[in-house]
Order: C-alpha cells, then structure tokens, then sequence
C-alpha cells in the first residue's frame, strides 16, 4: 500500500504578495525596534524599563543592546 500523496496547494497571488510585503515590514521594523532599543539603553534607560515599553524580556532588551555573549 502507498502512502497517499498531498495536492499541491496553491493560494491567491494577492495574498502570496501581501504575504511577501508583510514579512519585509516586520523585518524593518524589528530592525528599528532594536535600533530603539539601543538608543534608549545609550540614554539611560534601564533594561526592565525599555524592555517593559518594548514588550519583551529585559534579558532580550540586553542581547539587543549589547549582544549575545559568545558560547563557550
């Protein structure tokens, strides 16, 4: 007995652009929450406070800020 195959799926080409267009903008603006981030931790600001306007973790706040610490 074979396995039965999967039909190819294909979806709407508005919605595989809209689609495209979406995943850029979140790269550019994830790109410009961290650059936020920086500056507001360049500022001053503390890591649970940035992180608390950010929604994120203040640990998450600190690799953005500073970087990951190399693995041993």
């Amino acid at each position: 007995m074979t396995a039965p195959t999967v039909p190819d799926v294909t979806y709407n080409v508005d919605t595989a652009r809209a689609l495209k267009t979406a995943g850029r903008k979140v790269a550019e603006w994830t790109e410009e929450r961290n650059r936020l981030i920086r500056q507001a931790v360049g500022e001053g600001g503390s890591l649970r406070e940035v992180a608390t306007d950010a929604g994120l973790s203040h640990q998450a706040v600190k690799f953005i800020a500073h970087g990951r610490p190399p693995r041993p």
